[in-house]
């Protein structure tokens, strides 16, 4: 069994290593180096001992053969040096090392059969010159073979075993001591080319190592970059991406190119988190990025820019009619039922258009500008498509002029309040008053609270006009009689700020006033926006004994969940359903369904937007009692709390379009 594996590795250690196709491409490429020097080597070797023996030896054996040996040489090298830029083709490696194998015996045996055939031809020096040859030749040649230890073996057997065996069996005292220090020397041969491959192949096996490690760092950096540019969620292109594909966009469009990108906004979407859960949001946002992308193709640049936005980029589309056309077939396919844990929620989806170059030549101009598209659509046609266009500039100018008059603005002079009474029908007394912002810039005049407020909104500047309005209520409230509760408005970006309520609290605090004469509102826009930080401040304010309503209730996306958790106060009933409540059983249907809903829960209900008796007078058949509007009293900047109207007597004097100019010139 020993005497097996004895033979076994014999006959491997000459074997090529197939297995390993690297290593053997690396020996091919280093010996592709060296063989070429050998044979150099091995010619001029033969051309000096060939030159001694000249005259001495016959002529077939000085000349003839070395002269085919040089020719052998020359052809070999150059085809060895030619090697140098196919070393990497594993196959043909194979061949050349099986091949040079064959040719180190067939070489060996040449070149030493013919050197000890001139060892028989003259003197002591020229039989010593032949020794010397043998010897050099081969410590050369096993040099140039150390990549390639099969055949460096077999010339140290063939060389130097046929040196060992002729010199050592000479008789000459010199020569066998030559062939037993040849021997010693060829045992430390054996041992460094043992050592030689054993580094050789350690080094390219590290450099295989590396090299795989390089491979993996460079998927690796390129997973990174396309899971940068990717969202998580709906494995589309994210915000990033879509900035990135938006300015080769417009620096590919420079000259005369055109394209138009899209904002697209789902509406509805939080209380879909709100009530279903976050697993199911992100549900229907993968079902509806789905959706977009069955419409536009694969070849549309579709990205999540957060949230529930999503931005599209269509190459070479700027018809306005084939963009409306699109945009109608987006909106559409979002206003389609979502199925979500076994039940189904509809959404709409608003659109804002821009094109270059249109409407703008730099990639943030553009999407401003679809972006504002998109902010119109929300605000003015929900669920549909809205093209950027001249008169949208005009708007956006208008809001910078607003926004910069606000930054200059001396806020303490210029904001004012108003206030505007809020009645009980049924007693028709004063119930409380609503405190309403003024602004008069110095530049622009009287600016409507429906322009700036907004404007404040987006630019940040709306915490700032509400601590200037709220100290201005608190200042007018210490002059009140003591009974008269005030409610003031809060902001969606003021309802979701802790420190805020903190502060509003504080002030409350320092003026000394009962904080359960403070309401404060909140539309349904703010608890969309944030609502557990808006479920946090609301608590905050209620905790400290400050009441709070719901303003605007049945406009937006009213839920039954927002009136439960967060246990308001009161609920203010929008206008938009009291304008043909007269008329329309649906309407005071919904107004009746309102008020009950607000009786059962203790909860207070305030009709808003009354402007005719017989508004009045439908609301108190369907059971309501607070009530305001423009047939009570109009905002004004005073109250004259001996004037205020005794509503059960009020009679209707003025028409409600006389009423609104005559507030708009206030």
């Amino acid at each position: 069994m020993a005497l097996k594996d004895l033979c076994r590795n014999i006959v491997g250690t000459f074997r090529v290593r197939e297995d390993q196709p690297e290593l053997v491409c690396a020996q091919v490429k280093a010996l592709s180096r060296q063989i070429p020097l050998l044979y150099i080597l091995l010619f001029a070797n033969a051309v000096a001992l060939a030159f001694t023996h000249y005259g001495t030896a016959p002529d077939w054996m000085t000349v003839y053969i070395p002269a085919v040996l040089g020719i052998v040489c020359l052809i070999r090298g150059l085809a060895w040096m030619r090697l140098r830029d196919t070393a990497n083709d594993f196959a043909s490696a194979v061949l050349h090392l099986r091949r040079i194998r064959i040719l180190a015996v067939v070489i060996s045996v040449v070149f030493t059969a013919w050197a000890i055939k001139m060892f028989g031809y003259g003197d002591a020096y020229q039989q010593g010159h032949v020794a010397y040859f043998i010897s050099i030749t081969v410590v050369g040649c096993i040099f140039c073979l150390l990549h390639f230890p099969p055949a460096a073996l077999l010339v140290v057997i063939i060389v130097l075993g046929s040196f060992i065996l002729h010199f050592g069996t000479t008789g000459n005292e010199v020569y066998v001591a030559i062939a037993a220090n040849m021997a010693m020397v060829s045992l430390m041969i054996v041992q460094i080319i043992r050592s030689y491959y054993a580094a050789f192949s350690g080094l390219v096996e590290s450099q295989i190592d590396l090299e795989i490690q390089h491979a993996k760092t460079i998927e690796l950096s390129n997973q990174n970059r396309e899971l940068a540019f990717l969202d998580a969620l709906t494995g589309l292109s994210n915000r990033r991406a879509f900035f990135s594909h938006l300015d080769e966009a417009v620096a590919r469009a420079k000259d005369s190119g055109r394209f138009a990108i899209a904002m697209i906004d789902l509406d509805g979407f939080k209380p879909v988190n709100d009530v279903h859960g976050h697993p199911a949001g992100d549900d229907v946002l993968v079902k509806a990025s789905a959706r977009l992308r069955e419409i536009l193709g694969p070849d549309v640049l579709l990205a999540r820019l957060g949230g529930d936005e999503f931005g599209v980029i269509l190459d070479g589309v700027t018809d306005a009619t084939e963009l409306i056309r699109i945009g109608r077939e987006l909106c559409g396919t979002l206003n389609d039922p979502f199925e979500v844990g076994g039940g189904t929620v509809q959404l709409s989806a608003s659109l804002g258009f821009a094109t270059y170059p249109a409407v703008a030549r730099e990639p943030n101009a553009l999407f401003e500008r679809a972006d504002f598209a998109l902010y119109y659509a929300k605000k003015n046609m929900p669920g549909h498509p809205v093209l950027f266009a001249a008169h949208h500039e005009t708007l956006i100018r208008h809001d910078s002029q607003i926004e910069q008059a606000l930054r200059k603005a001396d806020l303490e002079r210029e904001l004012s309040i108003h206030y505007q009474p809020v009645f009980d029908l049924r007693s028709g007394k004063l119930h409380s008053v609503e405190v309403l912002a003024r602004w008069d810039n110095d530049k622009m005049g009287r600016v409507s609270p429906e322009m700036f407020f907004p404007v404040a909104e987006k630019t940040g500047q709306v915490g700032t006009l509400s601590a200037v309005l709220f100290q201005k209520a608190l200042k007018s409230m210490i002059t009140w009689p003591q009974d008269v509760p005030l409610s003031f408005n809060l902001s969606a970006r003021d309802i979701v700020l802790p420190d805020m309520a903190h502060w509003l609290i504080d002030q409350i605090k320092f003026f000394g006033i009962d904080s359960g004469r403070l309401t404060f509102e909140v539309t349904e826009t703010a608890l969309l926006r944030d609502f557990v930080s808006a479920r946090a401040s609301i608590r905050y304010l209620r905790r400290h004994g400050a009441k709070v309503a719901l303003d605007d209730f049945g406009i937006g996306y009213s839920s039954l969940r927002y009136v439960h958790e967060l246990e308001f106060d009161c609920l203010k009933v929008d206008r938009s359903f009291i304008e043909p409540i007269v008329t329309s059983e649906r309407s005071q249907r919904i107004v009746k369904t309102v008020i009950d809903m607000c009786d059962n829960l203790g909860t207070d209900c305030v009709i808003e937007g009354i402007e005719t008796p017989e508004q009045r007078d439908q609301v108190l058949r369907l059971g309501g009692r607070l009530a305001q509007g423009y047939f009570f009293a109009r905002p004004s900047a005073s109250i004259d709390w001996d004037a205020l109207p005794n509503v059960a007597d009020r009679d209707r004097t003025e028409t409600p379009s006389d009423v609104r100019q005559a507030d708009a010139k206030s």
